[in-house]
């Protein structure tokens, strides 16, 4: 049952790009913007249903009827004829003496595939050229990352280089407090030493000159 919804989903799908591609070669350049205008509906919505990510519904069927002035064939439109136009529709089951002169030729299956196989090489052009958009973003996207993935090592490399002058700055720093203090000691023994109570050796002198005495 899903099998065959898919394809019935698919055979409508092309048979509004069949229909597009026809009213472009009898009614000249419409675009999906105009068409998409007429119907009520985005153009994204148009696309979509051309390249089978939407299902033509029955809902968008009868907007396109409306939008086309309903010389498509209902049934074929659904899927369900191989008769394309409503006119020639209404020749099978009306008389030949009823049958207006004017009428539009009716459109043989050979017409008819080459207007499918048409409209599908048009959506494959279409996808092609949003494949090679896409694509061309990814590689500006891949160069930009690529961009900033150097600029940022550049800056690691900088800081690194700072670390090291810093580290080597700190070192140097240590030394010179290591000296300072070295300094400072011997400063603080040469004071000590000229604050004793009396002069080395003058004990001893006065010591001998009472024993002469």
């Amino acid at each position: 049952m899903k099998k065959r919804e898919e394809i019935k989903d698919k055979t409508r799908n092309n048979r509004f790009v069949a229909a597009f591609d026809y009213l472009r070669r009898t009614r000249g350049e419409l675009t999906r913007l105009e068409l998409a205008a007429k119907m009520g509906v985005s153009k994204d919505t148009i696309t979509r249903i051309m390249h089978a990510y939407t299902p033509f519904t029955d809902d968008a069927i009868t907007k396109f009827q409306t939008a086309t002035g309903c010389i498509f064939n209902l049934q074929w439109l659904r899927g369900e004829s191989d008769t394309m136009l409503a006119n020639d529709a209404g020749k099978k089951s009306a008389p030949a003496a009823e049958i207006p002169h004017h009428s539009a030729p009716a459109i043989d299956q050979g017409s008819l595939m080459n207007a499918t196989i048409a409209a599908q090489q048009t959506a494959i052009e279409s996808l092609k050229r949003e494949l090679a958009d896409k694509e061309d973003s990814a590689a500006k996207a891949e160069a930009s990352a690529r961009r900033e993935l150097a600029a940022k090592d550049e800056t690691i490399a900088a800081l690194r280089s700072q670390m090291k002058d810093k580290e080597s700055h700190i070192e140097t720093l240590k030394q010179q407090i290591a000296d300072l203090r070295a300094a400072l000691a011997l400063l603080q023994a040469k004071d000590a030493i000229g604050n004793y109570p009396f002069v080395i050796g003058a004990a001893e002198d006065g010591h001998r000159s009472q024993t002469k005495k």
